[in-house]
């Protein structure tokens, strides 16, 4: 029987691992994966002050990755297998905790297979960030208590940590593994705290209840250890305890909301539609529950410890997110094991009503449907998670690095009006091996560095941002921009504003799910600069660029001689042999955002026109005026010598339609 539960135990363990592996680096790092990577990579120094000062996580999360960094490479498949690792460990881990509890082995082996299977805990194993390395190490010091406290409510003393057939001697004791274990989850996240105050209410409950004041002091010591190795950090090593508050993360939220959102994520993961989390968190919620009633009746210490450390950290996280931003689902996950194997004793419980002789074609049938109904369920999820590009957990920044790269020239930087250290990740790996430069060069620099930089700073640009992205409009060739795909940030397009009006866009594409422009500064553009030098009212004409035919790419370069009273409409006219306009483009200047009222005398202004050409090939002239869109008067227009121009409009130059 043994062996059987052995192999069993092992075939999960390589689900798990397969389930894993499996695609690990398809998808591009996301930003906080690729900031987790980043960050590591920093000096010592550096890195031990961000951890004290910028990040939300204790420091062995980062400590670790840098080491593994270190060892195996900064490649999405190497930094995402540590997280793979922890999230395969808490397979055995947790069906080694189900049988501390609970003397069915039935129960431990449904509680890994449901962590086995679970979309939510394998998308997080495909993430570099520690939430598989806090669920494992919390299953560490799970167990040690869990023997620690049946060796004090019993005669059983000596130990070996068994998992299957496999059996593993230990000689120090139980409480003392305990208290190192989850010191070391303490050290990978902060609301392992949570746990700890649950097992702390079960150990004081139950012992003081029962009068056992030997396992309280025993426990006391203990808790005072962990207290004395942990509360320096907490109290002097990080400020991130009392001042943190993740942007992302949301405050007041309902604690119906909480449970309602959290439980459906735990067990589906964010792979599936909105709607089916909303309709099945309620059946899920009340199935925990009434296996729970249950189980109270029958292990009434088991039943005890699974509500605490179930809500316990969800009434914590309530209360503290009233006043920050500290609520994620995610910052749950170091409960799921806890969900998972309730679930796994609601599954067995099934075979209890066999044994009693009642029910057992409708007990076993109910036990079938419920594991077939996670593993539906589990598919469904885990097939959204693998394919469908909705469900991605980042958009392609591998290819839109890889475009740019292709692409790029002396002189060029890199601009993002949001913040995603993604890109910044992949131009490290493309173009210098995953290395991070302890200072970023500017654009012309000898060592082929490509700068990225991300204006504004903060949500709303300043002063000081637009001062920068002047500077970098001298001081660079060109730009690549990337406008962020919502309108948090930069929500009044300032940067691409500022561009379209300032430089010559010569790309305007999408790559990887991203829009990416490039623009020539003026120190590029200059030079390609067809001179007019015609003068329209009050704004100069200075010179022009054409490019291809049937899609005809005018940019038009105007300079205000003094303050234009008026929004003008300029019109950009192709006309054939006979004057007859076969294609134009009229609209306000710069695709409509830069009305002639607001353009300051003497700054450069570039204005792009796209015109799609269905005519008869031949050769057909190009015109440019403004007129009044109230009286569609045109502005007087003359040529460079002063004399006025025929009809207002100034000729450009003739355009060859094959």
């Amino acid at each position: 029987m043994r062996k059987k539960i052995g192999v069993a135990v092992l075939g999960l363990v390589f689900v798990a691992f397969a389930l894993r592996v499996y695609r690990l680096d398809f998808v591009s790092l996301r930003g906080d994966e690729a900031f987790t990577v980043i960050f590591v990579q920093r000096t010592w120094d550096a890195l031990w002050k961000g951890i004290s000062t910028i990040e939300p996580n204790p420091p062995l999360p980062y400590l670790a990755l840098r080491v593994w960094v270190a060892l195996a490479g900064a490649g999405e498949f190497a930094t995402r297998y540590l997280s793979l690792w922890f999230g395969v460990l808490g397979v055995p881990l947790l069906y080694r905790l189900a049988r501390e509890m609970f003397a069915r082995p039935s129960v431990a082996l449904f509680a890994a297979a449901l962590l086995a299977i679970n979309p939510y805990q394998v998308w997080h194993s495909q993430d570099v960030r520690n939430y598989t390395m806090w669920p494992s190490l919390s299953l560490v010091g799970l167990i040690f208590f869990w023997r620690w406290w049946k060796a004090e409510v019993s005669t059983v003393k000596g130990w070996n940590l068994r998992i299957g057939n496999l059996t593993l001697p230990f000689f120090l004791p139980p409480l003392t593994c305990y208290v190192l274990a989850t010191l070391a989850s303490l050290y990978t996240h902060y609301y392992d705290t949570f746990i700890l105050a649950a097992v702390n209410v079960f150990v004081f409950g139950l012992a003081g209840l029962e009068r056992r004041w030997r396992t309280l002091a025993h426990w006391v010591g203990a808790q005072v250890v962990l207290v004395l190795a942990y509360a320096p950090w907490v109290l002097f090593g990080t400020n991130r305890v009392t001042s943190y508050g993740e942007a992302s993360a949301e405050r007041g939220v309902e604690l119906l909301d909480i449970i309602s959102r959290t439980l459906p994520t735990l067990v589906l993961s964010d792979t599936v539609p909105g709607a089916l989390k909303v309709w099945l968190w309620l059946p899920l919620a009340v199935a925990l529950m009434i296996i729970w009633v249950w189980l109270a009746r029958v292990e009434r210490d088991g039943a005890a410890f699974l509500a605490l450390c179930l809500g316990l950290p969800v009434v914590a996280i309530y209360i503290i997110s009233i006043g920050r931003p500290l609520f994620l689902e995610r910052y749950l996950n170091g409960i799921a094991p806890e969900i998972y194997l309730l679930f796994a004793v609601g599954l067995t419980a099934t075979g209890e009503a066999r044994r009693r002789g009642s029910g057992f074609d409708a007990a076993r049938a109910v036990g079938a449907a419920g594991m077939l109904f996670f593993v539906l369920l589990s598919g469904y999820a885990l097939a959204n998670y693998y394919f469908d590009p909705a469900y991605a957990k980042a958009h392609n920044w591998r290819a839109l690095m890889q475009f740019i790269v292709a692409r790029r020239e002396p002189g060029d930087i890199v601009v993002q009006n949001f913040t995603d250290d993604a890109l910044s990740y992949y131009r490290n790996l493309l173009l210098h091996q995953g290395r991070v430069a302890e200072q970023q060069p500017g654009c012309d620099n000898p060592q082929g560095y490509l700068p990225i930089v991300t204006l504004p700073k903060d949500f709303w640009h300043t002063p000081a941002d637009e001062t920068r992205l002047r500077r970098l409009n001298v001081e660079c060739a060109r730009i690549w921009f990337i406008p962020s795909t919502n309108q948090v940030w930069d929500p009044d397009q300032f940067v691409e504003k500022f561009l379209a009006r300032t430089d010559d866009r010569v790309i305007n594409t999408r790559v990887g799910g991203y829009r990416l422009q490039a623009y020539l500064t003026p120190r590029a553009f200059e030079a390609r600069i067809v001179p007019v030098g015609a003068h329209i009212g009050k704004a100069t004409l200075v010179g022009y660029r054409v490019e291809g035919a049937r899609v005809l790419r005018v940019v038009l370069y105007w300079r205000a001689e003094e303050k234009i009273e008026k929004d003008f409409t300029v019109f950009v006219h192709l006309a054939d042999a006979g004057d007859r306009v076969i294609a134009q483009q009229d609209t306000m200047p710069v695709e409509g955002t830069f009305p002639t009222t607001q353009w300051q005398p003497g700054e450069l202004i570039v204005d792009g026109y796209t015109l799609h050409v269905d005519a008869a090939p031949g050769a057909h002239t190009l015109f440019v005026g403004m007129y009044d869109g109230a009286t569609l008067a045109r502005v007087p227009a003359f040529d460079a010598r002063g004399a006025r121009v025929p009809d207002d409009r100034v000729w450009l130059t003739q355009v060859t339609v094959q």
